[in-house]
């Protein structure tokens, strides 16, 4: 199959930031790669949140739900879910 050398000006404006980001060789590696193919990219904070739930169940330490609350920007009833999911608060 013939190769033709692209150029920045033929890529699509909705994938002009991915070009922009990763430069022309990654970008034609990318595409090579899942061409043809939807792609979705989570938030950063979707893939951080088991590392951020981890964290709390570690540190908490029985009574500290409104500091971990405060630290990880979450209301104090989301930490108690997460520590009755975890098994390690009774229900109040």
């Amino acid at each position: 199959m013939a190769q033709f050398e692209l150029q920045s000006e033929h890529i699509p404006e909705d994938l002009y930031w991915l070009y922009e980001l990763v430069g022309m060789e990654q970008f034609l590696a990318i595409i090579d790669t899942a061409s043809g193919e939807f792609l979705y990219f989570p938030k950063r904070s979707t893939l951080e949140r088991g590392l951020r739930r981890e964290a709390i169940i570690r540190e908490y330490n029985g009574a500290n739900i409104r500091q971990l609350s405060r630290k990880y920007g979450l209301t104090e009833r989301y930490i108690r879910t997460i520590l009755q999911e975890e098994g390690l608060r009774k229900s109040s």
